[in-house]
């Protein structure tokens, strides 16, 4: 009677192990790709005669990819992808929603939720010939510096057309946030006191001031013809440096100068999908060995797969009463994972082939 008792308290302990691991799955499912959610696409319509929904319908899938396309692409590849056909993008959708819809003034107005279905989305833009990059939203601080080269004098920032414009020029697309610094003297008086020595000097005085963890600071050497724009950009870890010449500048043409903003926007965009890039070339298996007892650390696990752009797929390998092994594949560096893993607190041994979490 023990025996049979025993086997029965196995089949349910199994039983409810499952369960458990299908519970696990589909509760996390939702946080995959949400990256790849387009949101707050509008559309409007004339309503007349001609209408059809689903043009409309249509043309939300289109400004959704475009959207999308351009968050998750550099600059210059864009235009690879402008002339997409309509089912190919189609094709690409996983689900999608109307969030409002109203009629107004003989015009239909629509807003769109669209998600894309991220392993096929990639596999298009593979077909390409192009890398895509993680679509993560940043905040920066960005300090733009203006100096007028003939006089050698530091324009104040009511002075600075491009410390005062520099949020007004934006695309939906753009993953960074920019901050500016404060309009004060002390500021003022730190840039003039360095002003001849900005692009070697540390400005720590200042960017301490602020609870960022990616600076730019932009300094605009402005004469009679020409601007030459020196940045010194800051993600993190990752620090870039370079020089920019426009010539033949009319500073009263606000168009122009705008153009500016918006291309060295563009630049900073590319650098910071340069840092985020997903090399689906690269797929490194790894294998996680988990403790089945220990639900609280496979559910922190596969909520961080699920969320994680770099991991193409993982399933559960292998199951008994002690463990639980994972296979992943990860399109990056194997000690970006363990950094990851290690943030949110999972501390993991990965000297043999299948790594075990502590």
């Amino acid at each position: 009677m023990y025996v049979i008792k025993n086997k029965i308290n196995n089949y349910l302990y199994f039983f409810f192990l499952l369960l458990i691991l299908i519970f696990l799955k589909f509760s996390t499912i939702n946080a995959f790709g949400d990256n790849y959610t387009v949101k707050n696409i509008n559309i409007k319509e004339q309503y007349n005669t001609n209408f059809n929904k689903s043009q409309v319908i249509n043309k939300g899938f289109e400004e959704a990819f475009k959207t999308l396309i351009y968050r998750i692409v550099e600059n210059k590849d864009k235009n690879l992808f402008n002339d997409t056909p309509k089912n190919k993008i189609r094709s690409l959708i996983d689900n999608f929603s109307i969030t409002n819809e109203k009629f107004v003034n003989n015009n239909y107005e629509v807003d769109f939720e669209v998600k894309f279905d991220k392993k096929k989305l990639f596999s298009f833009i593979r077909s390409k010939n192009v890398i895509s990059s993680v679509p993560e939203n940043t905040e920066v601080l960005i300090i733009p510096i203006l100096i007028n080269t003939q006089s050698n004098e530091l324009e104040y920032f009511d002075q600075n057309y491009f410390y005062n414009n520099w949020n007004k020029k934006n695309k939906k697309y753009f993953l960074l946030n920019y901050n500016l610094p404060d309009e004060n003297i002390e500021n003022f008086r730190l840039f003039q006191k360095i002003k001849n020595n900005l692009e070697n000097d540390d400005l720590s005085e200042i960017t301490d001031r602020y609870n960022f963890e990616n600076i730019f600071i932009v300094t605009f050497y402005k004469n009679k013809n020409n601007l030459r724009i020196f940045s010194k950009i800051s993600f993190s870890n990752f620090n870039f440096n370079f020089n920019l010449n426009q010539n033949i500048i009319d500073y009263e043409n606000n168009k122009i100068l705008d153009e500016i903003i918006l291309n060295l926007k563009h630049i900073y965009e590319d650098k910071w999908k340069l840092i985020n890039k997903i090399n689906t070339s690269i797929a490194i298996p790894i294998k996680i060995s988990v403790k089945n007892s220990n639900y609280l650390i496979t559910d922190k696990l596969e909520n961080l797969l699920n969320q994680s752009d770099f991991v193409y797929e993982y399933k559960i390998e292998k199951i008994n009463s002690k463990e639980i092994i994972y296979r992943i594949i990860y399109n990056s560096n194997p000690d970006k994972f363990i950094n990851i893993l290690k943030v949110n607190g999972i501390d993991i041994n990965s000297s043999n082939d299948i790594w075990k979490i502590k």
